[in-house]
């Protein structure tokens, strides 16, 4: 008996490592499931934001973004909730039969990166900006970030030159004073 007493030492031993090793693989394994659900998630209020937006549906708007949402532009701009809003109004207003496609959405931790296509008609004036009827197909780029189930942050790359050229608009340097 004493012999074997090292043997169901080293066999009890094992079984508790492997045990242990079987808790922390699943452990593991309800974390990635967890994190991967959040993911998920975060695609849905990317989606939800992005058909809210092509609606011209600034209430919906007001439930997916954050009180302090915040929009960034590469160039530094920035707008508020409030802001973003106004703009939404102003390209309702111009580009009837707005579509927008999503071609790409991908989720990490917190952020969701979007790519989409823009489709429209520009059929009205605003901001001194005359309606061209032209057709017009523009592609972004958008980072969000969500917390507590809101779009607190976002950051957009947007294709603004290719859009005024195909309005029909020419870029030229302006004048300078001599």
């Amino acid at each position: 008996m004493k012999r074997h007493l090292p043997v169901i030492s080293l066999v009890f031993l094992l079984c508790f490592a492997s045990g242990c090793q079987d808790k922390a693989a699943m452990a593991e394994l309800e974390a990635f499931k967890s994190q991967a659900a959040l993911e998920e998630q975060n695609k849905a209020i990317y989606a939800r934001y992005m058909g809210a937006w092509i609606r011209g549906d600034a209430e919906a708007l007001k439930t997916i973004f954050s009180p302090g949402y915040v929009w960034r532009a590469p160039s530094g701009e920035m707008a508020s909730l409030e802001q973003t809003l106004g703009h939404l109004e102003k390209q309702v207003a111009m580009f009837s039969d707005r579509t927008v496609s999503n071609e790409e959405i991908i989720a990490k931790g917190d952020r969701v990166i979007g790519r989409y296509v823009l489709e429209a008609s520009h059929t009205g004036s605003v901001e001194g900006l005359p309606a061209t009827g032209n057709k017009i197909k523009s592609m972004g780029i958008e980072i969000i970030r969500i917390e507590n189930g809101r779009i607190v942050e976002a950051w957009e790359v947007f294709d603004s030159l290719g859009l005024f050229q195909q309005l029909g608009y020419e870029l030229k340097p302006k004048a300078t004073e001599k």
